[in-house]
């Protein structure tokens, strides 16, 4: 057996009995050489690993850590409509609507700035099904406001099955009820009506693809 076959088998065993091993003491065990493997190893096993049965203490412990605590805010920012983070995140950079609709409409080479304006401020009033914005409106306004492309994506982030932070059950279930019911609402809903449009309708209702 190698040694990155050892480390690597004692410390699924360890994540397996919920005694939550530490990574880099794992690599600093490790002989030099053998490290970015055993890196890309653990990686693996961490992507598809279940969630150990943690005792209450356990539990009650990793629940309370500023940085589980911090991911998860992070996470609830990311999971609240558009209009709630767009606004969040134009007032951090120290921009106007009409900053914004200024610099958006330089991006895409236009100059109806007017109309973009009134468009953003339909998205933070909540009046605009933001599911029809293009990724390319979501990708300029990141870069103007200074944010992550994420940030301003239209769904929620997804947590992988093996995600080293814990996270509640019941957390998990009524996030996954609120998915599957937004989804059953966007597919029971008309199709919008068709109507002639340019290119800065085409960015606002055209759809992610447009």
């Amino acid at each position: 057996m190698t040694a990155i076959e050892q480390l690597l088998g004692e410390f699924i065993d360890a994540w397996n009995a919920g005694r939550r091993p530490d990574v880099g003491a794992y690599l600093e065990r490790a002989p030099a050489g053998d490290r970015d493997e055993l890196a890309t190893q653990l990686d693996t096993w961490l992507q598809i690993a279940p969630t150990p049965a943690y005792d209450d203490v356990t539990r009650r412990a990793i629940a309370a850590e500023p940085a589980l605590r911090a991911a998860l805010d992070a996470a609830a920012a990311m999971r609240s409509p558009l209009a709630v983070r767009l606004p969040t995140l134009r007032a951090r950079a120290g921009l106007a609507v009409r900053d914004v609709a200024r610099r958006l409409v330089a991006v895409f080479g236009l100059d109806d700035e007017q109309r973009a304006a009134d468009y953003l401020a339909r998205i933070e009033r909540d009046e605009l099904d933001t599911s029809r914005v293009s990724r390319r409106v979501l990708d300029a306004l990141a870069a103007i406001l200074g944010a992550d492309r994420d940030q301003l994506a239209p769904g929620p982030p997804a947590f992988s099955g093996g995600q080293a932070f814990f996270r509640a059950e019941e957390d998990a279930d009524q996030w996954i009820a609120e998915d599957i019911d937004a989804l059953s609402r966007a597919a029971l809903a008309p199709a919008p009506a068709s109507a002639p449009m340019d290119e800065l309708d085409r960015l606002f209702l055209g759809g992610p693809d447009a």
